[in-house]
């Protein structure tokens, strides 16, 4: 008997610990060995340079050439295909020949035919084509052109009108794209939804700090997975009445946090957190009651605020009305299932002290149904392909009278200014210069016409519903 407790003891003794960062996933993937595909892109540069030549003397916008280590073809989304970009047919500062990877980025656009969607990393920082004031990333993505050729391009640009500069949005160009000599079509090169200087700034901490009040980056994610921490919210398990009458129980959501955390404990806290920040906006606009984070983080009733007071203090209501704006003129499906983002940031210097809605992102489900059919962000929507993609946050926000006067008054000053319009000409003239670029492409020039009449009806119903006097 001694003898076996002995045994025990030293096994306890010497088995690994699991602290709670063993639980997290691995914090980015790394880049593979690029060697080896660098001697192959050397030993090929005369013939890379002659096609260039060639492929620069019948086309205006910047292209992309992409060498993977021995020409394999680029069709995971887990594990990055050591490779060489080259950029070309650009203004001579911004030609650029860098090392790095490509793997598929996406979960449903990877999955529809030969043109995926690719996410770059590059083995140093660089910057591509000017984008974002020249600042130097390592991880780029080059989104599909899809059948209407500008649903993401017109997102972002309608974004960076509404957003005024004050939340992070994507900058973006389009490229002609070829991988290994095959051309691939016009490909919208963009910006890597991240915790990044000069992207979503949220503080991140470093190996081994445990503190619960550093940044978070989190997406409503109807894909989540092992590569980030998640978690799940129940949105109360309640029914309510979105302000056209309709009356759901609301879905429950999955959340990634997709900035750099270190323990479980973390996960944990921004878990209870958000939880308790949807508490606190569905208190006000289901009950008109007020609550508050009380110095355990836990709700409680706030006796000297209003439930307006008690909402602002927790959220950035501006940039929910920002989103909410964006996602009624482009009528996305996807609007309460993924791709909706928001920070908040705990540490001294935060840019995101309550949490904020930014970084808007996969238009390609959108800009359907008539511009004139009514609210589609704001309001319960029709349960697509046996999921309910209602957002849930922009139905509880619409019923405050005060939020929807602060939504009024933000759609009155951009229409009023005519910056809604001057956005969408603008993206008319993008929509007119690719026409030269698609050569058996050309089907989708006109649809790409459809997708901007269907945002400027958008903007003539919001404005009989919204513009004030």
């Amino acid at each position: 008997m001694r003898r076996a407790l002995v045994m025990i003891l030293f096994i306890l003794l010497f088995l690994p610990v699991r602290s709670p960062a063993d639980a997290l996933p691995q914090k980015s993937q790394p880049v593979p060995d690029v060697e080896p595909v660098m001697e192959q892109f050397d030993d090929a540069l005369p013939e890379i340079r002659a096609e260039e030549e060639r492929i620069a003397a019948r086309k205006n916008l910047p292209c992309v050439y992409i060498l993977t280590e021995n020409r394999q073809a680029v069709l995971s989304g887990d594990e990055y295909v050591p490779a060489v970009v080259d950029v070309f047919n650009c203004d001579p500062s911004m030609v650029l020949t860098a090392p790095g990877g490509l793997k598929v980025r996406g979960n449903s656009t990877a999955d529809q035919g030969d043109e995926k969607p690719y996410r770059i990393k590059f083995l140093q920082k660089q910057n591509l084509l000017g984008l974002h004031e020249e600042k130097k990333y390592k991880s780029w993505v080059l989104m599909r052109s899809y059948w209407n050729l500008v649903p993401d391009y017109t997102g972002f640009q309608l974004a960076r009108t509404i957003f005024e500069g004050k939340y992070y949005v994507s900058d973006s160009i389009y490229v002609n794209l070829y991988l290994n000599g095959s051309y691939c079509g016009l490909y919208l090169l963009c910006e890597q939804n991240q915790a990044a200087k000069g992207r979503v700034e949220v503080h991140q901490p470093k190996a081994g700090d445990a503190s619960l009040l550093t940044g978070y980056l989190i997406e409503l994610d109807n894909y989540p997975s092992d590569e980030h921490p998640h978690f799940l919210l129940e949105h109360e398990k309640a029914t309510v009445k979105d302000i056209a009458g309709t009356e759901r129980e609301m879905s429950p959501a999955d959340y990634s946090i997709k900035s750099d955390i270190n323990t479980t404990e973390q996960v944990e806290f921004i878990h209870r957190y958000t939880e308790g920040v949807f508490r606190i906006l569905f208190e006000a606009a289901e009950h008109g009651l007020a609550m508050v984070f009380d110095e355990g983080w836990q709700v409680a009733p706030a006796e000297r605020l209003t439930p307006r007071e008690a909402v602002e203090k927790v959220i950035n209501t501006d940039s929910l009305a920002c989103m909410l704006i964006l996602d009624e003129l482009v009528h996305d499906n996807d609007v309460g299932e993924g791709s909706f983002f928001m920070a908040v940031d705990f540490t001294a210097d935060s840019l995101y002290p309550r949490l904020t809605f930014l970084a808007p992102w996969d238009f390609n489900w959108g800009y359907e149904e008539p511009s004139d059919g009514g609210y589609y962000a704001s309001t319960f929507q029709p349960v697509k392909m046996e999921y309910d993609r209602s957002n849930v946050w922009y139905i509880l926000a619409m019923k405050m009278d005060w939020f929807r006067e602060q939504v009024m008054e933000k759609w009155t000053a951009l229409s009023s200014s005519g910056a809604l319009t001057e956005t969408t000409a603008r993206i008319e003239m993008t929509r007119l210069s690719l026409q030269p670029e698609l050569e058996t492409d050309g089907w989708r020039f006109y649809s790409a016409g459809d997708l901007i009449r269907f945002v400027n009806g958008r903007i003539a119903w919001l404005n009989r519903q919204w513009l004030k006097d």
